[in-house]
């Protein structure tokens, strides 16, 4: 296979050692070719399987020396996506299609889930269930910025209809019977700015359906030549001092990959509002 691809499936085996403590991992490929194995077996073992528009590509093998948790299965079902996506870019790079535009942006959404797990595993005092449920949003978050932009076969992102995808998925894992209403306006993005904000989108939005009333309200537009994310509840507002992992991670891609302002407003439940350089 190509060098793109011997990378990208590196990655993700390392990704997979490090995030679950795995005693060895592995991609077996529907070949039967295993790829990048690391580590050794343990007394558990997990396969799960890659699959591509309905059809198994490989397996993803996951050994380690304590039993795998329901949790665990869904963070490792959330990698073998990055590694299904991952095994057909490379092989459309080897086709010759979008060969530099998907290298490029695997290789960046591999690094983004590594610092994210990275980050929850230096989190003090979390509760393990959650910590590992908060990563499994974080990847997917991820994914589906990725499948966007491979749907589309363009450079730009329509926020709005991301918004919508991970809106849906998040109500769908852990906000049912909440009352939600959007307001999305069309707003272009590019790739890279699409993932920071899916992201604070993400993080956000799954606070508001957590820890807020019976009701959430999300609103994105363009303002005086910004772009405004808005998130609302009706709950009892910041709970603690509002330095969780969830808002370190939502500050620092605001400033940082955004250029923009994070504001909270914490009267008659909370409004937080990201607004950025369009």
């Amino acid at each position: 296979e190509s060098l793109y691809l011997e990378e990208s499936l590196e990655a993700i085996v390392r990704t997979t050692m490090e995030s679950l403590h795995a005693t060895g991992a592995a991609l077996v490929l529907e070949d039967g070719k295993i790829a990048w194995p690391a580590g050794q077996p343990g007394a558990f073992a997990v396969r799960m399987p890659l699959r591509w528009k309905r059809r198994q590509i490989g397996e993803l093998v996951c050994d380690r020396d304590v039993a795998f948790t329901e949790e665990d299965r869904a963070l490792l079902e959330a990698i073998a996506h990055h590694a299904a996506v991952a095994l057909e870019h490379g092989r459309a790079v080897m086709r010759g299609v979008l060969a530099q535009e998907i290298h490029h942006r695997v290789k960046n959404n591999l690094q983004a889930v590594a610092s994210l797990l990275r980050l929850q595993a230096r989190a003090d005092h979390v509760d393990a269930r959650k910590a590992l449920q908060d990563s499994v949003n974080r990847v997917l978050t991820i994914a589906a910025v990725h499948e966007v932009l491979t749907e589309h076969r363009e450079d730009d992102v329509d926020l709005g209809e991301l918004v919508e995808r991970l809106r849906a998925m998040l109500v769908q894992g852990i906000g049912p019977g909440k009352d939600v209403t959007a307001k999305l306006e069309p707003i272009s993005l590019a790739g890279q700015q699409a993932t920071a904000v899916a992201l604070v989108f993400t993080e956000l939005f799954q606070n508001a359906l957590e820890h807020g009333g019976d009701h959430v309200s999300i609103e994105l537009a363009q303002r005086d030549g910004a772009v405004v994310l808005a998130i609302a509840d009706d709950g009892p507002g910041i709970q603690g001092d509002g330095n969780g992992t969830g808002l370190s991670i939502v500050r620092a891609l605001v400033k940082d990959e955004l250029q923009g302002a994070l504001a909270l407003h914490d009267e008659r439940g909370l409004r937080a509002e990201v607004a950025f350089p369009a």
